[in-house]
């Protein structure tokens, strides 16, 4: 009778001191997580001169690339990844790879080209081409990802080449949303 309490109390001893081990765990991965944070985007809006609403535009496509902060990557991270998009209506805004820095300064699509290789964006041009929301508020994506190593992409590739590219490379992701006020 007593071998049979010892052998109930050593299991529930195990049982508590593994769930405690993995719960330590999953608050330390949490912890840890890659996080993105922009200037440019307040309250969840994405600031208006990252937009149609803003002056710096080439053929009527806003190109002034919104900023953006990542911190806590993990350790191995070469490169990062950038891959804007419209969730109200399926549009690539921005495709980027194989950038060294953890900040896009605002304007990076243009002002930091040389450091980076950028996709087409779905109005056909080459780097960011800003939100224009053609019929109400629209709701964008920015997904950085934090890359192992450097992907093979030249400049002027599509959003299908970005994913082949970069499987297997992905040692991370996060993400931040914000809304582009239609006037």
């Amino acid at each position: 009778m007593a071998n049979k309490k010892l052998i109930k109390i050593t299991a529930f001893l195990v049982i508590l001191i593994f769930g405690i081990c993995v719960i330590s765990s999953i608050s330390a991965v949490d912890a840890s997580k890659m996080k993105v944070t922009s200037s440019g985007i307040k309250d969840g809006k994405i600031t208006e001169k990252y937009g149609m609403y803003g002056s710096q535009k080439e053929n009527g496509i806003p190109t002034l690339s919104i900023p953006l902060k990542i911190s806590k990557a993990p350790k191995k991270t070469k490169f990062y990844a950038v891959y804007m998009y419209d969730n109200t209506y399926p549009w690539v805004h921005w495709t980027a790879a194989n950038y060294k820095s953890k900040t896009f300064k605002e304007g990076a699509s243009k002002k930091n080209a040389k450091s980076m290789v950028q996709g087409k964006n779905d109005f056909g041009t080459l780097g960011y081409g800003g939100p224009t929301p053609p019929d109400k508020t629209h709701t964008y994506t920015i997904k950085v990802y934090a890359l192992k190593s450097k992907v093979t992409l030249h400049n002027g590739f599509t959003y299908a080449q970005f994913k082949k590219a970069t499987k297997g490379k992905v040692l991370s992701t996060t993400t931040i949303k914000g809304q582009y006020v239609r006037k």
